[in-house]
């Protein structure tokens, strides 16, 4: 069985080479736009325009196909972190990112409605104040915090690159 399996594979391998199926085919690697930062499949850019939480997603949404950046790990948001202080020559602002727990109360989605699985909100937060705060920022120590969606931010916007 095994010796036939062998035989089978060296056949295929032979008619591969005539036909031309393990011709090595050019694969484009895509690049990020202009100003933008990559990291692993995405690229990201910083925004140092203050705007609610509402018109942050829709400007994303306007630029190149992107969206408000939902973090996906403590690189990104380490990442991030240093694309605000870089923005901002060193100083930090609240900004933007991708999550809101407008639809349930205290459970983080990001703006396509993916639960969050990667979370950095600094002791005590979220904490709903006075039942108004459904939009996540970066804060200026790096740190995630809820607050008024209405509030003018900066913003990070994040595109897929596949």
């Amino acid at each position: 069985m095994a010796f036939a399996l062998r035989v089978l594979l060296l056949l295929c391998g032979i008619s591969g080479l005539f036909t031309g199926v393990w011709s090595v085919a050019t694969v484009p690697i895509p690049c990020c736009p202009t100003g933008w930062t990559r990291f692993m499949d995405r690229c990201f850019v910083f925004q140092n325009t203050r705007l609610n939480f509402t018109d942050a997603v829709e400007a994303c949404n306007n630029m190149n196909g992107s969206f408000l950046a939902p973090v996906r790990n403590s690189v990104e948001d380490a990442l991030l972190f240093q694309l605000i202080r870089n923005g901002n020559g060193g100083a930090v602002r609240d900004t933007w990112i991708g999550f809101h727990d407008a639809i349930k109360e205290g459970t983080f989605v990001s703006i396509d409605g993916e639960k969050s699985k990667f979370q950095n909100f600094r002791t005590g937060q979220p904490d709903n104040f006075l039942d108004g705060e459904d939009c996540a920022e970066i804060d200026d120590e790096g740190n995630w915090n809820d607050d008024g969606c209405a509030d003018q931010n900066t913003y990070l916007c994040a595109k897929d690159l596949w």
